[in-house]
């Protein structure tokens, strides 16, 4: 009962996150149009991005390693602070230096991504514990605060992106103080800086970063690749379709982090029946994904409209419903691969299926192919990657074991 109590939880953390950025996205989109969503969905990108850097080095590494020993939590806690301070440096430098935003805006969302990151490590430090439910309340302050920063702002009359950069940091900024307040007492402590877990940080985490990284880094390329090649306003209507599809990605990702957790803390149990228990946690999030997928299709033509002004294609939707199965295929795999070991060939296979997801996307655009195509090309690769996890790597552990 407990292990189904901290998996609804996961969903519910997920489903709250998939919420707040969904209302965010439509909110730009009905107010800033399809140029302004564009934008915002680049530096969203990006904040994403940075918080899947350092939920692999640091979240996945104090979950699987001694993350009470002092020295593996001085590293973990420097591993956060630099994260946060270099992307953002970064990030705003770039906004500004290539003329996306203005100085004030990229300041914000310089800010916004070290927030988003290290309200990411503060997620992962609750759902150490199982505390599933509490990530819940905390991403329920952070899209508290962030519609109340822009509701007042529109009673102000002045929405813009700077506006809504600021709403989504205040939010995230919200969210790690309730954060700290609803750690367990024995994780509401930092040390001093110390020497010696850098190494064990470094050599586990660094392959999980590289993985996390991977699917935000490639969303990126993707929207910039529309921009180049398409237009700002195609990237906003493709980034619709995604949005729309949103409930059914953070469901499955909600799902995956509790079976990383819990594959991590069931070290007793044969690798043999955990690739079983990964293959109907795989079956499972497939069936809720087509359901899900299903309802949204069915609601298309009036909830798009609504929420957006113009509904998203339907060819977009679809595919973006495809790859987040693909993604249900994939992750449970890779969360048990990791778990076990082999985090370095599942980092691997994955960059090599993110590299072929980008020429497959690139030789579609030069050729001419419709915009919408984008995202079925893109589970097609992610539906490759996590058969290669399956076959090459857990199968073979599991008849070794």
């Amino acid at each position: 009962m407990s292990g189904k109590r901290s998996a609804l939880g996961a969903m519910g953390s997920q489903g709250m996150q998939a919420l707040a950025s969904f209302t965010i996205q439509v909110l730009v989109a009905r107010t800033l149009g399809f140029d302004g969503l564009g934008a915002f969905a680049i530096a969203y990108g990006v904040m994403v991005l940075v918080a899947g850097l350092a939920s692999g080095m640091v979240g996945d590494s104090l979950v699987v390693l001694e993350r009470r020993a002092p020295p593996v939590r001085s590293a973990l806690q420097q591993f956060a602070g630099a994260i946060a301070v270099t992307a953002a440096l970064l990030s705003a430098t770039i906004a500004a230096a290539s003329g996306l935003m203005d100085a004030a805006t990229a300041v914000m969302f310089g800010a916004g991504v070290a927030l988003f990151a290290l309200e990411e490590v503060m997620r992962r430090l609750l759902m150490a514990g199982f505390g599933f439910w509490r990530v819940m309340l905390i991403d329920f302050a952070s899209f508290v605060v962030a519609l109340a920063v822009v509701g007042l702002s529109a009673l102000a009359g002045s929405l813009s992106l700077f506006v809504f950069l600021a709403a989504v940091a205040a939010g995230q900024l919200a969210a790690i103080s309730l954060g700290i307040v609803l750690l367990p007492r024995e994780e509401r402590y930092i040390v001093g800086f110390m020497r010696g877990g850098h190494g064990t940080v470094f050599r586990y985490g660094i392959w999980r970063a590289g993985q996390q990284f991977l699917r935000p880094a490639m969303l990126t390329v993707i929207r910039t690749l529309v921009t180049v090649l398409a237009s700002l306003a195609a990237t906003g209507l493709l980034e619709a379709g995604r949005v729309f599809v949103a409930p059914a990605t953070l469901a499955v990702s909600g799902l995956s982090s509790y079976l990383f957790v819990s594959f991590a803390r069931d070290s007793n149990t044969a690798l043999s029946a955990k690739l079983r228990r990964a293959d109907r946690a795989v079956l499972t999030l497939v069936g809720l994904t087509v359901v899900i997928g299903a309802v949204l299709v069915a609601v298309l033509p009036w909830a798009g409209a609504l929420l957006f002004g113009t509904a998203p294609e339907l060819l977009a939707v679809i595919g973006w419903i495809a790859y987040t199965a693909s993604i249900a295929a994939v992750t449970p795999y890779g969360a048990l691969a990791a778990v076990g070991g082999k985090q370095a060939t599942v980092f691997a296979i994955r960059a090599a299926d993110t590299v072929l997801a980008i020429a497959f996307v690139s030789a579609v655009l030069l050729a001419g192919g419709d915009v919408q195509w984008v995202p079925a090309t893109l589970a097609a690769a992610s539906i490759a990657g996590g058969l290669a996890i399956r076959w090459m790597i857990l199968v073979p552990m599991a008849r070794a074991t």
